[in-house]
């Protein structure tokens, strides 16, 4: 009996954690990733494409929080939109919006990025200035020019 009730929470806290939105640990971000969960409800470019900063090859997926935003022309996004974008090495760049405003250092966006599938020196953090110092040109931190 104790058994089934801790099976049944476990599951509850899976269900839970997975809100369509990437996890804000390290650990769990990678694990989501490799998963491959954003591909049930994200949407996607139509093709990878050639990116001067991620690598080659690039596709980029948007959460359907950032999906509704965009389409209602919002230009400061909710807490929540994300984007992931594979990497051609096998790696992914994420931004989750977890602040009402970006800031001007971008401290309301968490950024990831690894460059493979194991997450070793990943990029990880909010407001990262690597990744805001470009991401700053964007709206509200975005870059990518597709549009859903």
């Amino acid at each position: 009996m104790v058994r089934a009730a801790l099976a049944v929470m476990g599951l509850v806290g899976v269900v839970l954690a997975d809100d369509g939105v990437p996890p804000r640990s390290r650990g769990a971000l990678l694990a989501w990733l490799r998963a491959g969960t954003y591909r049930a409800t994200y949407v996607a470019e139509p093709a990878a494409h050639d990116s001067a900063v991620h690598g080659r090859q690039v596709r980029t997926w948007y959460s359907p929080t950032l999906v509704e935003d965009l389409r209602a022309r919002r230009t400061v996004f909710r807490k929540r939109a994300a984007m992931v974008k594979e990497l051609d090495a096998g790696g992914w760049a994420v931004m989750r919006k977890v602040r009402p405003r970006s800031g001007r250092r971008g401290g309301g966006w968490m950024f990831y990025e690894t460059l493979d599938a194991t997450g070793r020196d990943a990029y990880f953090g909010r407001g990262l200035a690597v990744c805001a110092g470009c991401h700053r040109d964007g709206t509200d931190f975005l870059r990518s020019a597709f549009r859903p």
